[in-house]
């Protein structure tokens, strides 16, 4: 969210005082956020498989109802604030925030079911 109030904003305000065509200004603004968030992404990765290789894995987070529901109606919320921005300005944005959404209520219904399904210790391929 602060990304795309402030950080987002402050790019489109000195990309417009400086001239720049929008495709550049939103290219520099694309170039910015993966700068930031990709190498975000790698040392969180990289520090949950250290914590697996020193055997201190992370307790599973299991989603309740509620915060599938929650979830879900702010996904439909983003999606459809996303229509109407779109039918209001005009022009094309891209859907990050409702993709994400979309992918993160995916992730976490898998991980509801898959909490409500008993570990079986018996499906392990056995040698003969």
């Amino acid at each position: 969210m602060i990304w795309a109030l402030v950080i987002r904003t402050l790019i489109y305000i000195v990309t417009d005082t400086l001239e720049v065509a929008d495709v550049w200004s939103e290219v520099v603004s694309t170039a910015l956020f993966l700068a930031i968030f990709i190498p975000l992404s790698l040392a969180a990765v990289q520090e949950l498989n250290d914590f697996r290789k020193r055997g201190l894995e992370p307790l599973p987070q299991i989603p309740t109802r509620r915060s599938l529901i929650a979830l879900g109606v702010f996904t439909v919320l983003f999606w459809t604030f996303f229509i109407w921005f779109i039918q209001w300005r005009g022009d094309f944005v891209f859907p990050l925030l409702p993709i994400l959404c979309i992918i993160a209520l995916g992730v976490n219904i898998r991980r509801y079911y898959l909490a409500g399904q008993p570990l079986d210790d018996d499906a392990q391929p056995q040698s003969d």
